[in-house]
């Protein structure tokens, strides 16, 4: 809890006039409003600008005596000598920014207006650079009436840093800049930023401008590492198509390039429509880079039809990497059919790190082959302290789907639920990975299996 959220014992009898400095600020924070009153007022005749900290917390006191009395000292420390004392504040003004109790906005106006005057030496004084700090002292300057050149530079510098609120503020900011050129200078330093939502927000600014060609540019953000900001920028192309096209070819032609690169490429040319791009995604469906993979084989997961489906789903299960399997469980759940469950279960078992994914695709099927996988697994071998995990969860989320299942199990799924189940003690051994169903099995999973007579 930060120090000014907590409160002090009330000191009776205090004599304000003789306490140090340290005890009467310490007082602010006492429990007694009227102690805090009082000691707000000394501070102010003693004129100590050690206590704007404090002042500036009183300033949101819930009692409107302590309240009122802070924002009247503060008033009387607004002086340029006093400048390095408020810098030393900084954290307690950020404190005075959240306050919602009561309206502060007369007193921040009044502490921007003077601070505004004493930038430089403010931000070469604070004691920290945190984030508000920063963030703060960079509106502060903005904020300010400035030259042509000056915000130009202003906005320049504030595009070239990591800092998202920093660059959504100057590119507000550039709608006040006079000279179409320097916007326009702006906006390019934007498109090379290190962050893909300023980059995109720049972009879509391009596009919505009248007065520029946002086409050189939407043909350059064509292979920008962000694959929303490559959606955008090949979606708004009017010309020059084929050329990008050319060049995507080009670079998955040749083995020798960046992995990041033919990644854009491939997922540049499916955009483009291009009859090439399944060619490619074929080509590089065994690729070592996971995520060169798992685009080509997303693609050829797209356009494949018919039977050929259940087939390609059930060799992406089968993938080493989590990210390409996680492919079929979004197709499945997005309406694909699902594959023969007993297939999926045997998967399962034969590669028990591959349960959790079959699991998951398991939810868009029969609720009894879910339960029917879980028990088979507990039956084969103690499962690890994740899968263990997972399978408590599942049975867990199980007995919720059933509330509102009316799907009558098949003979064999009653007769294979029936003997795991009258086998239940076993499957759960003494010493299970903690987390597995540490109470036994939910009691609702033998309400379940005899309210549809599976025993």
């Amino acid at each position: 809890m930060k120090w000014w959220k907590t409160r002090v014992e009330p000191v009776p009898n205090a004599n304000y006039g003789m306490l140090e400095l340290e005890s009467l600020i310490e007082l602010t924070r006492s429990y007694d409003g009227y102690q805090r009153e009082a000691a707000v007022v000394e501070l102010v005749r003693r004129a100590e600008p050690k206590a704007i900290a404090a002042l500036l917390v009183c300033s949101g006191d819930w009692v409107p005596q302590v309240s009122r009395a802070a924002r009247q000292a503060l008033a009387t420390f607004m002086r340029d000598e006093f400048v390095a004392h408020w810098a030393q504040a900084l954290p307690e003004l950020a404190f005075v920014y959240r306050v919602r109790r009561t309206s502060l906005r007369d007193l921040l106006e009044a502490i921007e207006s003077f601070l505004a005057r004493n930038v430089e030496a403010l931000e070469r004084l604070a004691p920290s650079r945190d984030s508000w700090t920063r963030r703060w002292v960079f509106s502060l300057r903005l904020n300010q009436p400035l030259t042509e050149q000056a915000l130009l530079d202003l906005l320049h510098r504030g595009m070239a840093t990591s800092d998202l609120p920093i660059a959504r503020l100057c590119l507000k900011a550039t709608g006040r800049l006079q000279k179409p050129l320097h916007r326009l200078e702006v906006l390019e330093a934007g498109c090379r930023s290190r962050l893909p939502r300023v980059r995109i927000a720049v972009l879509r600014e391009l596009l919505a401008a009248a007065d520029f060609d946002a086409q050189p540019f939407a043909r350059a953000m064509c292979m920008d590492s962000s694959a929303a900001i490559r959606a955008l920028a090949v979606g708004v192309l009017t010309e020059g198509r084929d050329k990008v096209a050319r060049r995507a070819k080009e670079i998955l032609e040749q083995p020798t390039s960046d992995w990041r690169l033919r990644v854009c490429a491939l997922h540049v040319l499916s955009l483009l429509g291009d009859s090439q791009a399944l060619v490619f995604a074929r080509a590089l469906s065994a690729s070592p880079v996971v995520a060169l993979r798992r685009l080509a084989r997303w693609l050829v997961l797209s356009a494949t039809q018919g039977e050929a489906v259940e087939t390609e789903l059930m060799d992406l299960l089968a993938d080493e990497s989590p990210k390409v399997r996680r492919l079929a469980v979004e197709h499945i759940r997005r309406g694909a059919p699902l594959p023969s469950p007993e297939a999926l279960m045997r998967l399962g078992l034969e590669r028990r790190e591959l349960a959790i994914d079959v699991m998951a695709v398991l939810r868009s099927g029969s609720p009894w082959d879910r339960l029917l996988f879980v028990l088979e697994l507990l039956a084969s071998e103690v499962p690890t302290a994740e899968l263990a995990d997972a399978v408590t969860y599942e049975l867990h989320d199980w007995v919720a789907a059933m509330t509102n299942c009316y799907v009558e199990p098949q003979a064999t799924q009653s007769a294979r639920l029936a003997t795991f189940w009258a086998q239940k003690a076993q499957l759960l051994p003494d010493k299970r990975p903690s987390g597995l169903l540490p109470y036994g099995f939910p009691k609702l999973i033998d309400f379940n299996l005899r309210a549809f007579h599976v025993i």
